[in-house]
């Protein structure tokens, strides 16, 4: 016996049940599929059926859009219905017309009309999960690889995914969380106060707009619980709860320095909190860490052992042989808290070098040391108590959250306030922030850009 699929759209009476309107969207003819291939909906498919639906739902809700006007606005005489006029409305998969009442003035001396549209009447004609999604792949990727994502999504080009459009959204997005960021958080209610927090500060470089610089760095800050660390496997650490505070504007910090005190406070830190604290070494991390010392009980900083490793690795070569020992030598002292004898140890290899260029090297890890001697500590002994010391142990955050959006799309430059607008999107993204709490901003941003 053959078959055929239809998928019919009815227009019901809710209350005697009377079907009032019936369309057939599509007809399928069922047959044994001879390939994968065939077997149900092809992508392309998929979307042409939910476009149809979609216009099936829209002609019969478009006619009750209320457009505001139950009299006359200039004059205040009644008002005449003149018909419908056709307005664009892009939902998430496909572009529609819709067709929105039109209104006329009775007064023969005001000839008032309405010109009603999606947008004058809902303040955008993009359907806002259209606009999120627009914003989350204009943020996790270059704005050209979004719209070529999102036209593979709906199979089609659409000029409502043009990159210039989701670049500008983007930014607006952006923008308007970088001005909500800026409140000062108390501990939100409701958050358990954490007794111990850990803090992890970076940076990293992107590419400048200025024709005159190479780059300015970004800043980013992951705060916390140590509880919230869970094994994926042997090897890798995952933070299950976390909250991120990034910033690219040149400020002297304050930005980055607000951002961090308010992650802070979303992890449950109170002045009751003991606040342990990563930074692989440079003045500006150690200083928005600092800046915390007021808003917590105790502030334990420490120099990362991640990039401290990294440091000896990049001066092997600067020793021959016969000081490899040595060098060695210099890094077990400092992984078991001997900085002083680490130092003493380090200058009197660095009198034996007798290459410039190999002293030189040496010169630097000494002066790098001697500038962070202060929060250099026992590493071996926080291994021994599963104490936090590297930012590796839990995860790379500055790969994932700045470099693999900035660095890794060699032709795009920025200006702080493009970099800083879209890091915000980012960093709700990476807090698990963003599904909760993306539609006040995108909605605002739709408005503004209609």
């Amino acid at each position: 016996m053959d078959y055929e699929l239809r998928v019919v759209v009815e227009k019901v009476s809710v209350s005697s049940q009377e079907v009032l309107k019936r369309d057939t969207l599509k007809v399928y003819d069922i047959k044994s599929p001879e390939s994968i291939l065939e077997l149900g909906l092809r992508h392309e498919e998929q979307i042409s059926l939910l476009e149809k639906i979609q216009n099936s739902v829209l002609a019969v809700q478009s006619t009750l859009i209320k457009t505001g006007y139950d009299v006359c606005p200039r004059c205040g005489d009644k008002l005449k219905k003149m018909g419908f006029t056709p307005s664009k409305f892009h939902a998430v998969f496909s572009d529609h017309k819709v067709r929105i009442q039109k209104h006329k003035c009775l007064n023969p001396d005001c000839k008032w009309q309405s010109t009603p549209s999606t947008a004058s009447v809902f303040g955008t004609c993009i359907h806002p999960d259209l606009a999120k999604l627009q914003c989350e792949q204009g943020a996790l990727y270059s704005f050209r690889k979004a719209e070529t994502n999102l036209e593979q999504l709906t199979v089609h080009r659409r000029p409502v995914n043009n990159h210039n459009k989701i670049k500008l959204l983007t930014n607006e997005v952006g923008a308007t969380l970088a001005q909500e960021n800026l409140k000062p958080l108390a501990t939100p209610k409701g958050t358990a106060i954490a007794q111990e927090i850990t803090l992890q500060v970076d940076g990293g470089h992107i590419p400048d707009k200025d024709k005159d610089k190479r780059s300015f760095e970004a800043l980013s800050a992951v705060v916390y619980r140590p509880e919230n660390i869970i094994e994926v496997d042997s090897h890798h650490r995952q933070i299950k709860d976390k909250s991120c505070a990034l910033s690219a504007q040149d400020d002297e910090l304050a930005t980055m320095k607000l951002f961090t005190l308010n992650a802070a406070r979303k992890q449950g830190m109170t002045k009751k909190t003991k606040v342990t604290a990563l930074a692989d070494g440079a003045q500006n991390c150690w200083s928005v860490i600092l800046s915390l010392a007021p808003h917590c009980k105790t502030l334990l900083c420490i120099l990362d052992w991640f990039h401290l490793a990294m440091r000896f690795q990049n001066v092997r070569g600067a020793v021959e042989d016969a000081f490899e020992k040595t060098l060695e030598g210099v890094k077990w002292k400092l992984w078991h808290g001997k900085s002083d004898e680490a130092l003493q140890k380090l200058e009197l290899l660095m009198n034996n070098i007798t290459d410039s260029k190999k002293r030189s090297k040496l010169k630097k890890l000494y002066n790098y040391l001697e500038n962070n001697q202060a929060y250099l500590v026992n590493y071996e002994e926080r291994d021994q108590q599963g104490l936090s010391y590297t930012s590796q142990v839990a995860e790379s955050h500055i790969d994932t959250i700045i470099n693999d959006r900035f660095k890794r799309t060699k032709k795009m430059q920025w200006t702080h306030d493009g970099a800083h607008n879209i890091l915000q999107i980012r960093g709700m993204i990476t807090s698990n922030e963003w599904n909760e709490n993306w539609q006040v901003p995108v909605i605002s941003a739709l408005t503004v850009a209609a």
